[in-house]
């Protein structure tokens, strides 16, 4: 009966040994740190698509889509959008999309902002016009994270929206 291991044994371990390490630190680098990117991709695409069905609700209720309202003027930065209450904007700001009501001055602006915390996102909105008039728009989205030193577009999607009637109208032709 021998009480140790053997040289051929002691060898056969040493040479499997990095193997197992190199597959067991693969597994920790992804529970460390590619799922919890995961999740924070997957929970900012959830709050993009949060900002995006409002964006369908007031499209949908939409009379119009301006290019200008009092000072304000419809760009790559800012959404306008005319319902019968009044006058809702889409601002793309410091990785922020704030919604207001906009009344034409300074002081109603401040009323009911709602915020959505987009860091990582990239919106893009067109306004979609027939005859000078605004009736869809169309938004392009992603989530862009880094992966391994290069930035990769994540959860991209596009949607087309029909302002109200014009829509109804455009569909019925």
């Amino acid at each position: 009966m021998r009480k140790g291991f053997t040289l051929v044994e002691m060898l056969v371990v040493i040479m499997v040994l990095p193997f197992v390490l190199l597959i067991i630190g693969g597994l920790f680098r992804t529970l460390i740190r590619d799922i919890p990117k995961s999740y924070s991709v997957a929970q900012e695409n959830t709050i993009l698509l949060n900002m995006l069905e409002q964006l369908r609700q007031d499209s949908d209720r939409a009379q119009g889509l301006p290019g200008s309202f009092a000072e304000h003027a419809a760009n790559d930065n800012m959404l306008l959008i005319a319902l019968e209450a009044g006058v809702i904007s889409y601002q793309l700001k410091d990785g922020q999309v704030i919604r207001r009501k906009l009344t034409g001055t300074r002081q109603g602006e401040a009323q009911e902002p709602r915020v959505w915390s987009l860091p990582h996102a990239k919106i893009r909105w067109r306004v979609w016009a027939r005859d000078g008039k605004g009736y869809a728009v169309e938004t392009k989205a992603h989530i862009e994270q880094n992966v391994r030193g290069q930035w990769k577009e994540k959860m991209a999607n596009s949607h087309l929206y029909f302002a109200g009637s014009f829509g109804k109208a455009l569909i019925q032709r």
